[in-house]
């Protein structure tokens, strides 16, 4: 198995205008405790509760690197409605967000705050920090429980925000609740529209680092992503994993259509292979993203052969001549090509351009087979271009440092 990290040379070339955010690239794991209860009267105000909680994973996004998110609603009982460790990929986390229906009932915060720091406690990890945003429109029914459970809470120094809406609210409950200094941990809001207001002051909290002001350089790149659609990932949730890894790749480049900026072009493969978009099509880091995290799962056979030949035509066609430009190529396959031959000789052309490839190989989800590693060295530009796991939630751990944008 290869695990590697591979650069590409480097030569800052654009200053980029002056952005000012707050820093948090520090890993976090974040839990939302949502009230569920009789009081909140209706689906459309639990749902202003969850289009809150996707807003604030939205801002965060861009900044949170390895952060995991997590939901947790409670009434008569607590339900984890998604843990710490099911969905990495922010546009799948908002998906299930919106989908999560409202229950009714009591208000039992306490099982919902047990929950929360009893998953802290089984997912714990070094260098994150635990942080628990509680949204409540009424006081607990069993408030000496609840208060049983704020003293563990504290003891295991678990960063927390109360919110509360309405005024039924019991604001003591929600002071005991929130960390120090409380002026900064718990906030009270009318309804649950006021919530709208709440965002930029949570991301902020949340995120307490200091507010940095980065310059960005860039070198330019034309990339290409092959991804492997086949049937051997079995479904769109091992699909969108792969999909995943590629969004990161993209978040260490520039998109944008100036000189200096990179060009991304994507093109998925099974029993075919289809050209998903051009390197002209999208000029922004964002529009690559939403394109990609758009593209859904096909299955087929594994016709690697047919996405590198569409890689060449269009990098034949396209790719800009100048030398400082780097030309490259992602290979991302859970399986062994449905016709080598072709692909080798397909593999031969592509390289005769100066495309530098870069292959990742994941298990055969299905159990169909093992996979070649040697295909994948055959595929890259050398040994330190290929990366092999064993599981696709392990592409995380893949990290190719390609150098296209540095920040200071």
């Amino acid at each position: 198995m290869y695990n590697t990290s591979s650069y590409v040379s480097q030569t800052p070339s654009l200053t980029l205008p002056r952005i000012t955010f707050t820093d948090c690239s520090e890993p976090v794991d974040l839990v939302f405790v949502l009230d569920s209860s009789w009081s909140l009267m209706s689906e459309d105000n639990f749902a202003k509760e969850l289009q809150f909680v996707t807003s604030v994973a939205n801002a965060l996004a861009e900044q949170m690197g390895q952060s995991r998110l997590s939901v947790i609603t409670f009434s008569d009982d607590a339900k984890m409605a998604i843990p710490l460790t099911m969905y990495s990929l922010t546009s799948e986390f908002t998906k299930k967000v919106l989908d999560l229906p409202w229950i009714g009932g009591n208000t039992y915060t306490d099982k919902a705050l047990e929950m929360m720091y009893k998953q802290f406690d089984a997912y714990q990890t070094r260098g994150r920090r635990s942080v628990g945003v509680v949204i409540t429109d009424g006081g607990s029914t069993d408030p000496f429980r609840t208060l049983s459970v704020i003293r563990k809470i504290k003891e295991k120094g678990i960063n927390m925000f109360a919110i509360g809406v309405g005024m039924s609210i019991n604001e003591e409950e929600l002071r005991m609740i929130a960390s120090s200094p409380v002026s900064e941990h718990k906030f009270m809001v009318e309804n649950l529209d006021g919530l709208k207001m709440l965002q930029r002051t949570l991301v902020t909290g949340i995120c307490p680092g200091p507010t940095k002001t980065p310059i960005c350089s860039s070198e330019p790149a034309d990339i290409f992503f092959l991804v492997d659609a086949s049937s051997s990932l079995l479904n769109q949730e091992n699909f969108a994993k792969e999909l995943q890894f590629v969004v990161r790749i993209v978040d260490n480049i520039i998109v944008g259509a100036r000189p200096d900026d990179s060009r991304v072009g994507v093109i998925t493969f099974s029993t075919d292979a289809t050209l998903e978009f051009g390197l002209s099509r999208h000029t922004s880091n964002r529009a690559v993203k939403d394109a990609i995290l758009a593209l859904n799962f096909t299955t087929g056979d594994t016709f690697t052969h047919k996405a590198i030949d569409i890689m060449y035509d269009q990098f034949s066609k396209f790719m800009r001549r100048s030398p400082r430009v780097k030309k490259i190529g992602f290979v991302i396959t859970d399986g062994q090509s449905t016709d080598p031959n072709s692909l080798r000789a397909s593999i031969d052309k592509v390289k005769g351009l100066g495309i530098e490839i870069y292959a990742v190989g994941c298990c055969e989800v299905s159990g169909a087979g093992d996979f070649d590693s040697q295909e994948l060295e055959m595929m890259a530009s050398d040994r330190s271009k290929v990366a092999q796991v064993d599981n696709l939630d392990k592409l995380n751990e893949i990290t190719f440092k390609l150098n296209l944008k540095t920040c200071t």
